[in-house]
């Protein structure tokens, strides 16, 4: 049941602490959580993946807000920072729905990204390099009564 229910309260957004998962190394196509939680506005996510031999891996990333999945699969660089946000097209039954920038993007650069329900995971899906590590940052707030 949502918190933010009810008539004559008032509500507003809580900062929270960045949510991550930062493993080292990996288990190929192993979903990592980095959160769940409920009344999010999901603010920022970031992912990165590095290793021994610098090379490119590839990496999705799942977003899942009420039910309905969204998700992107990024050739990610070594050692470079990706933004994922939510772009304009539908989810394709949980096969699409979210894009990637180099640069700095919000998470809602497109669209407002708001849940009762929020879970955000990531997974490499690439054969492993030497000391390979796959981390992802998200920033949220949650609705509350104040």
């Amino acid at each position: 049941m949502p918190k933010a229910l009810g008539y004559g309260q008032k509500f507003h957004y809580l900062d929270h602490d960045t949510e991550y998962v930062n493993v080292a190394p990996p288990e190929q196509n192993v979903w990592y959580e980095v959160f769940t939680d409920e009344d999010v506005r999901l603010l920022l996510c970031v992912i990165r993946q590095t290793n021994t031999e610098a090379a490119a891996k590839n990496v999705q990333i799942r977003w899942t807000i009420d039910g309905n999945v969204y998700w992107c699969l990024i050739a990610l660089a070594h050692n470079t920072l990706n933004y994922v946000y939510r772009d304009h097209n539908p989810s394709a039954g949980g096969a699409a729905g979210l894009t990637f920038a180099a640069t700095w993007r919000n998470a809602c650069f497109y669209t407002d990204k708001r849940g009762i329900n929020f879970k955000v995971e990531v997974r490499i899906t690439s054969a492993l390099g030497t000391n390979q590590t796959l981390t992802c940052w998200c920033v949220k707030e949650t609705l509350e009564t104040t």
